[in-house]
């Protein structure tokens, strides 16, 4: 019986271990991806938390891009700069970001000079 539990719990972990693996991966592994900011600035809007709440005294501008890795390979994404007073990108700009499966982390723009010209011209430009 004790063989049994013990390798019922050897089975637990590594589907655990499997499962857990898979999520780092699509959430927290990233790559450097570049996009170009669309030429209209979003309209500056409250923040609203995960269950759709107002966060008080924060605001955001939500980004919808296309961002191109140094490998070629796109993928149009959702993220949002917030804060108390948050600056939006400039129009046409190009932005440079860790993008994982899931997540967007550290936008920030970056001169047309920092961008690899494979990726510019994925980009169009």
């Amino acid at each position: 019986m004790k063989k049994i539990l013990g390798l019922i719990g050897i089975v637990v972990l590594c589907v655990a271990g499997y499962f857990g693996f898979n999520y780092y991966n699509q959430t927290y592994k990233t790559t450097t991806a570049y996009a170009q900011v669309p030429n209209e600035i979003p309209t500056k809007a409250e923040t609203l938390d995960l269950d759709g709440k107002k966060v008080s005294g924060s605001y955001s501008y939500k980004y919808k891009v296309i961002f191109v890795k140094e490998n070629g390979d796109k993928k149009q994404m959702d993220f949002e700069l917030s804060g108390e007073n948050p600056k939006p990108f400039d129009p046409g700009a190009f932005i440079k970001a860790e993008i994982s499966t899931d997540r967007v982390n550290n936008p920030t723009q970056v001169p047309d000079s920092d961008v690899p010209n494979k990726v510019k011209a994925e980009l169009g430009k």
